[in-house]
């Protein structure tokens, strides 16, 4: 056990009726191993309340210092750490110029490792602790990341991707074994220390009906994992799913028809969203993934924060590198005060430590 007196920014616990931001200017944290072996918050308070509770526990002394949570990012990219601000115009030119061509640097696993160990002491320097990340289509790629991860004692949640068609040489997995690869992955991180597993369809254009289907058996098979994957960024993604997938009411009612829509699934971007859809996300309990500054960047649009908060659905926000340009725009995993209490802490990225 060990404790830190510094000024502490922390935040109201769940269902506490004050629901705010509270700030300590003199406040103690006291620290203990957690049930998985890493650090845990074990008391958090003023000094003045807390420090004859703790006779003989070591304390340092932070002056002039604030202790803060760390930060989530819903959304993020590791094998686009190489790519950041590179330039297209829109999403689809982007991923085939850029994110495809990197990407399939990744079935080395040397070249894995490699970006894995800096994508995660990059997140470290940020403040991001907790991150729900996408790997690629190489199993290996997945390998590494929770390897990377689980070495520093870093809260992460990954998956293999699965895209089965429109997809490059390279990247493009075979539908069977792209689910087989899930489970078998499935089984040896999820749930080991701090990490978690995600089902992760890359988007709708990117896997047949069999590869979303097959992934829908797995996420009911699996009800404690996760699911994340990207809707309704850019509006010729939206017409191309429209095209490919004609018999749905909307692109998120894609996910739907395939079981991939319920608590713990984390839809990034959600911008050209209509009425029917944000009640769909409200019913199913999803969250949305907000991604400002990557969608900015690539010119995507503006997420509906209003509408949001009309329906109820979560949400929480995300830096979505290699689209964003900065590690730190991501979200404290301690609720917060209003309606940012409500989207900054989906199940996907606040999941007990």
């Amino acid at each position: 056990m060990k404790a830190y007196r510094a000024a502490i920014l922390r935040f109201a616990a769940d269902g506490d009726p004050h629901r705010c931001a509270i700030y300590d200017e003199d406040g103690l944290l006291v620290v203990a191993p957690g049930a998985s072996g890493v650090p845990a918050v074990h008391a958090v308070g003023p000094y003045r309340e807390l420090a004859a509770r703790f006779p003989g526990v070591e304390t340092e002394h932070l002056a002039g210092r604030i202790i803060a949570p760390g930060f989530v990012d819903l959304h993020i990219h590791y094998p686009q750490t190489n790519m950041i601000g590179a330039p297209a115009e829109g999403l689809l030119p982007w991923l085939e110029h850029y994110t495809f061509p990197e990407e399939k640097r990744f079935a080395a696993s040397e070249y894995s490792a490699q970006v894995a160990s800096f994508f995660i002491a990059e997140l470290l320097r940020n403040g991001v602790t907790s991150a729900l990340a996408f790997a690629t289509s190489h199993p290996n790629s997945v390998d590494a990341l929770f390897g990377a991860a689980q070495a520093r004692g870093m809260r992460l949640i990954t998956g293999k991707v699965l895209q089965d068609r429109h997809s490059p040489d390279g990247l493009r997995d075979e539908t069977e074994q792209s689910l087989l690869d899930t489970e078998r992955l499935l089984a040896k991180w999820h749930g080991v220390g701090r990490l978690g597993y995600a089902i992760t369809p890359r988007f709708a254009p990117s896997c047949t009906p069999e590869q979303l289907r097959g992934a829908g058996l797995l996420a009911a098979k699996h009800p404690d994992v996760w699911i994340q994957s990207h809707v309704a960024e850019n509006r010729d993604e939206v017409a191309w799913v429209r095209e490919l997938f004609p018999a749905a009411r909307s692109y998120l009612s894609v996910y739907q028809d395939f079981g991939l829509l319920r608590e713990r699934a984390i839809y990034a971007h959600c911008i050209h969203f209509d009425e029917a859809d944000r009640a769909l996300m409200k019913e199913s309990g999803a969250a949305a993934a907000v991604s400002p500054t990557s969608n900015l960047f690539l010119g995507s649009g503006f997420f509906d924060f209003r509408g949001a908060d009309r329906v109820g659905y979560r949400y929480g926000l995300a830096s979505d590198v290699g689209g964003g340009t900065s590690f730190t725009r991501s979200t404290p995993c301690w609720p917060r005060t209003t309606s940012a209490a409500r989207r900054s802490r989906p199940a996907a990225s606040c999941a007990p430590d």
